[in-house]
């Protein structure tokens, strides 16, 4: 029975450091995006022209890195082989790398003012060229020949070109270099560039803090019940050895639940009323979200959107299992198993001290 005990609580143990693993990795991976947002526009709001005004005008000022897009579904690609097919055509302005954070696995991004370089997804170079090697290739989309300059992960078929001066664009993402950046303050950069507010908004740092806090969750259910649990044995404990033991384990314990408290929480000011007696503020808060996240998930996001939304899923779905598991460990801690060890090395030191 009690070899089974101890085989359960390793089992457990083992498959909840493994499902916090990967939910960590899944957080660490999307660290990039958390500072970021990216507006939805139903029309375009402004030119390229007058985006590069904008930002030359602020270059002394702390303004985030941008990436402005006009998007396009359903366009016909025509590589150098005479292949064809259709796929999303994305005409950029600003730093490309923005809108496709680490996502450029070979060759590199058009420079500023490169009209006939392109990025391909991996999906549109195996469709057009039959590999993932498709860097120096032609490619034909709205009567423009286009070089491929880089492939980016993705399997989709999508081109990604340097938008030309007089191009409308509608969307926009916004790179901080915090996650603390309230989407205010953000909402106010992109009115004073577009004169307009976005029908939509994507909060990278919102994302980021629920994945956050459900990756120090575990940590903090486990700092609790473990402390309380080692508590209680401690105090049962007549051997003052074994008392103190027990007591230094509860604030060790005590201090990885502090940690995790500490880390978890990570909000910016917008998320905090003005005064703590509002009682009607998170209500109301809570139903705007709802209400953001619907829109959106309506809506089709960018590859980066979609790939933090994904992150943020299964960040949320590994914690729970992890926490899940966790508890299970919890429950099978074989104390008694512990001290059953203990007590002959105890001993073994009582003798050797004794015959000294």
């Amino acid at each position: 029975m009690r070899k089974n005990r101890f085989a359960a609580f390793l089992l457990w143990t083992f498959l909840a450091l493994a499902c916090w693993g990967m939910a960590l990795g899944g957080f660490l991976a999307n660290r990039q995006g958390n500072r970021e947002f990216t507006a939805y526009y139903d029309s375009t709001v402004l030119t390229g022209k007058e985006m590069d005004i904008f930002t030359r005008d602020q270059e002394e000022e702390d303004i985030p890195v941008t990436a402005a897009w006009k998007e396009e579904e359903k366009e016909s690609f025509t590589g150098s082989l005479d292949r064809s097919c259709q796929g999303t055509f994305l005409e950029v302005r600003g730093e490309m790398e923005v809108l496709f954070p680490r996502q450029l696995i070979r060759g590199n991004f058009p420079w500023s003012g490169d009209d006939q370089g392109c990025v391909i997804s991996r999906g549109l170079s195996q469709e057009l060229f039959g590999t993932d090697f498709g860097v120096g290739n032609g490619i034909q989309a709205q009567g423009e020949t286009y070089t491929v300059r880089g492939i980016l992960e993705g399997k989709d078929n999508l081109l990604a070109v340097w938008a030309k001066e007089e191009e409308g664009l509608e969307n926009f993402r916004l790179s901080y270099d915090t996650d603390l950046v309230p989407v205010s303050q953000a909402e106010e950069f992109l009115y004073q560039m577009t004169g307009a507010e976005p029908e939509r908004i994507f909060e990278g740092n919102l994302y980021g803090a629920l994945s956050r806090f459900s990756l120090f969750l575990p940590v903090l259910i486990l700092g609790a019940l473990a402390g309380i649990r080692s508590l209680q044995t401690g105090r049962k404990q007549g051997d003052i050895r074994k008392k103190l033991c027990w007591y230094v384990l509860t604030g060790l314990l005590c201090l990885l639940f502090l940690w995790g408290l500490e880390n978890s929480i990570r909000l910016s000011p917008d998320y905090f009323p003005s005064m703590w007696s509002d009682l009607s503020f998170y209500p109301q808060l809570l139903e705007e979200k709802i209400q953001i996240f619907q829109e959106l998930a309506a809506k089709k996001l960018c590859q980066a959107d979609s790939r933090i939304l994904t992150g943020t899923w299964r960040t949320l779905l590994l914690s729970g299992a992890s926490l899940f598991l966790e508890l299970l460990a919890v429950g099978a801690f074989p104390e008694k198993e512990v001290w059953h060890f203990y007590s002959p090395l105890h001993s073994i030191k009582e003798k050797r001290i004794g015959k000294i």
